[in-house]
């Protein structure tokens, strides 16, 4: 008798056992440790991509400066309202003069964005903007829309200090994939109304994605700080917004490159770094020129003999800037100005400066 309770006492555990077998496949699948769905990973996060963000303009011949603040870029999809901002703070405000980067493709950030298709691109402005033309005239310009298409999708809309405007424009961000976005404020179908008059200052210009098969005439552009540089090999580190970059420099050639990178370690200064191609998979660039930025207070003006002037920065730091070479001088060359100067090299006496902007 105890050897048949024995016996079901066994059967029972096992139908048992074998019951707790088949259900955990159940518990699983209901608890979703099975497959993820299409644009989760397995950990249930939305699926990325990088979206590269670049701005760059074409050239108008009529203005020396046109410098407009860039607050904010936003991917949209409008069918879910899902978006993805690409720009935005802390990194901006961006006030950037346009004309400085004519053909060029200036890198802002790089940004992780859910894995999707977006079809609209928000973008928000100071409302006004600085203008220098051909005279070294400036004016404060207020944005309006372009050309006056108030019935045009892109339309401008301004509320107090801030404009915004929606481009339409695919953007397809693949998991685990990168993609650019060129935006191109063009200036050259760009119109000024009441420049430098009683009327307040108007102007509007064309804003729109590059296509992809346009972004390879560019050559690009990135700004930030150096550090580990090394003069024998010429190459440094360069940190901006959208990461770390180790730059080679050795197809720079300009007179004292690497007194001029010395200096921009020390003092911390902005360098601009072009390139024809910044690889944002390995973070390598081979620089094709490179300028530094400094901005002070000028004094010890020569503008008839040598040509030079003292720029006094930080403070109370000085260095001896030769503009005899320089490319472009926007506004008036006084004592006691505000300027920035942009230098691209140095002759063992004085600074060489490429470009000047006087405020």
């Amino acid at each position: 008798m105890k050897k048949e309770e024995n016996f079901m006492k066994k059967m029972l555990l096992l139908l048992l056992i074998i019951s707790l077998v088949l259900l955990i496949p159940i518990i699983l699948i209901s608890c979703g440790g099975g497959s993820s769905s299409s644009g989760s990973s397995s950990n249930g996060n939305t699926s990325s991509g990088s979206v590269a963000l670049y701005v760059t303009d074409s050239p108008d011949e009529d203005y020396k400066q046109v410098e407009l603040t860039i607050n904010r870029v936003q991917l949209v999809h409008t069918g879910s309202q899902s978006t993805c901002d690409i720009l935005t703070t802390p990194i901006t405000p961006i006030p950037i003069d346009f004309t400085d980067i004519a053909s060029v493709l200036k890198l802002l950030d790089v940004t992780s964005c859910p894995a999707q298709s977006y079809n609209r691109i928000h973008i928000e402005l100071d409302r006004q903007g600085n203008l220098i033309d051909l005279n070294n005239i400036s004016d404060t310009c207020i944005l309006t829309s372009y050309k006056d298409k108030n019935n045009n999708p892109n339309v401008l809309t301004c509320i107090g200090d801030v404009c915004s405007i929606d481009i339409n424009g695919a953007v397809n961000v693949l998991a685990n994939k990168g993609r650019g976005l060129a935006l191109d404020f063009d200036l050259k179908d760009f119109e000024v109304a009441n420049f430098n008059s009683v009327s307040d200052c108007t102007v509007t210009m064309k804003v729109s994605p590059l296509n992809a098969s346009d972004v390879d005439a560019y050559d690009e552009e990135i700004s930030g700080t150096i550090s580990d540089l090394n003069t024998d090999a010429d190459i440094f580190t360069l940190t901006a917004s959208s990461g770390s970059y180790t730059v080679s420099y050795a197809d720079v050639t300009n007179q004292g490159i690497d007194h001029l990178l010395a200096l921009a370690q020390t003092d911390n200064l902005e360098v601009e770094v072009k390139s024809a191609s910044i690889d944002l998979s390995a973070f390598t660039i081979d620089a094709s020129a490179i300028d530094i930025e400094i901005e002070g207070t000028i004094s010890n003006l020569d503008d008839t003999v040598t040509h030079t002037f003292t720029l006094t920065y930080q403070t109370s730091k000085t260095i001896t800037a030769d503009y005899t070479g320089a490319e472009e001088v926007e506004g008036v060359l006084v004592n006691d100005a505000h300027a920035e100067v942009e230098l691209n090299g140095y002759d063992g006496v004085n600074y060489l400066a490429h470009e000047i902007e006087v405020e």
